[in-house]
């Protein structure tokens, strides 16, 4: 097979991948989705803002509870090192999660960012939630490495029914933040119990001898995972997280619960994309890389247009009929969330087209190029939203959208520029 073809089945290949993973994620967020008309009228927009505060630090340590080194076991191409790489995320989340409980307790004891709101409850739900999230993303890597793909759609499909479910089902009796939170913990770990027992895990360790020392070992052979990666999705994660405590300390709750809630739902389609498409990708340049480098740039440029077609055909026409009919289905109270979806739109589609191609910056070997573009995506949109003090809280999202989308410009060209250029040194074991 030519180069050329080479890169373009491989580019059919990863939309197939990701469409399987796609179809989980949609049965999954299709329950959310249906249920949000209930849920913005059985809990109000101050336990929602409350909620959504808490689900906001969630969302900042999540993604570096394992150090990043479960994304090393899918580029390595040895398998019992990856299974190490798999162990050594998986005994990260506790300290991690330590830490991250321990700072959450300092925030809820000065109120600052409005953490004061969370109860004790709450706080603990938070940081069980964490590890759970950290467990699930090193369960999910794995499968990945292996093209266990239809298991991950099995998994995203019942968290997502159950993370629903619960909060319906038990508002009669306790209508409050914590139920949401208790909901995103037992979604967690119900899928992590089923992707164990489905990918055989405990076997597969069990052919592996894991000593501290190869543990170790292989620890300093993949640092830039935890010391350049781990940075880099902890300040890519404030920026997608830390809107809606700022906007709770500027604007109130209530207002933040409605943001929180209108983000999560705009957000979806992206989630699914980013989701279904990053994993995918990452697994194939990996091994476009192996085969010809040379083709790995047109692999990324093609992946890019695809997604922003795709970001531009599902964002478009929910920009169109938000307006009209937020206040119709989400209740009375909620009508200015179609305002917000107009105002997010433009930075869902450039985060639809270059999040899930980020990856290429693990690949290329200049990790740190992709800390340079997370640190733009987050110091541009909050810091639009901190000068915006003072004015509606309209032209607050407005200023961080727009800026938003010119940080994820920036990215793009950061990405591509990196995969240009000389191969540096790599994490990618030979």
């Amino acid at each position: 097979m030519s180069p050329g073809a080479s890169w373009q089945f491989s580019s059919r290949r990863l939309f197939g991948d990701a469409l399987l993973i796609a179809r989980g994620t949609v049965i999954g967020q299709a329950p959310f989705v249906l249920a949000t008309p209930l849920i913005t009228r059985l809990f109000s927009a101050t336990e929602l803002g409350i909620y959504g505060v808490a689900f906001a630090f969630v969302g900042i340590a999540a993604p570096v509870a394992g150090l990043r080194l479960e994304l090393a076991a899918i580029s390595t191409r040895n398998d019992a090192e990856a299974r190490v790489l798999l162990v050594a995320s998986a005994l990260a989340c506790i300290p991690v999660t330590l830490a991250s409980t321990l700072l959450l307790c300092v925030l809820k004891s000065f109120g600052i960012g409005s953490y004061g709101a969370l109860s004790w409850a709450l706080a603990a739900l938070t940081a069980l939630t964490i590890a759970g999230a950290g467990l699930y993303s090193s369960l999910r890597c794995w499968l990945v490495r292996g093209g266990r793909f239809a298991l991950v759609a099995k998994s995203l499909a019942i968290q997502g029914g159950l993370r629903a479910g619960l909060p319906v089902a038990g508002a009669a009796f306790y209508a409050a933040a914590p139920l949401l939170m208790l909901a995103e913990l037992v979604s967690r770990f119900s899928v992590i119990w089923l992707m164990a027992r489905g990918a055989g895990l405990v076997p597969a360790l069990r052919r592996t001898h894991i000593s501290a020392g190869v543990l170790r070992h292989c620890v300093r052979r993949f640092w830039k995972y935890p010391l350049l990666m781990g940075p880099s999705a902890l300040i890519d994660a404030a920026a997608v997280a830390l809107p809606v405590p700022i906007l709770a300390t500027l604007f109130g709750l209530a207002a933040a619960g409605k943001f929180a809630l209108v983000q999560r739902l705009v957000l979806l389609p992206a989630t699914l994309i980013v989701g279904s498409v990053g994993d995918v990708f990452h697994a194939h340049a990996a091994e476009i890389l192996g085969r010809d480098r040379a083709s790995v740039g047109s692999f990324l440029a093609s992946t890019a247009a695809r997604l922003l077609l795709l970001g531009s055909v599902v964002y478009v026409p929910v920009a169109i009929i938000a307006p009209l009919t937020a206040g119709w289905v989400l209740g009375r109270e909620w009508a200015d969330a179609g305002t917000m979806v107009v105002l997010l739109t433009p930075l869902c589609i450039a985060q639809t087209a270059v999040t899930p191609i980020s990856r290429g910056l693990l690949l290329s070997g200049r990790e740190e190029r992709k800390l340079f573009a997370d640190l733009i995506c987050l110091v541009l949109p909050v810091g639009a939203l901190l000068l915006s003090r003072g004015r509606p809280m309209m032209f607050a999202i407005a200023a961080f959208s727009a800026t938003a989308t010119v940080a994820y410009v920036i990215y793009y060209f950061v990405i591509a520029g990196a995969l240009k250029a000389r191969p540096a040194s790599s994490p990618i074991a030979p």
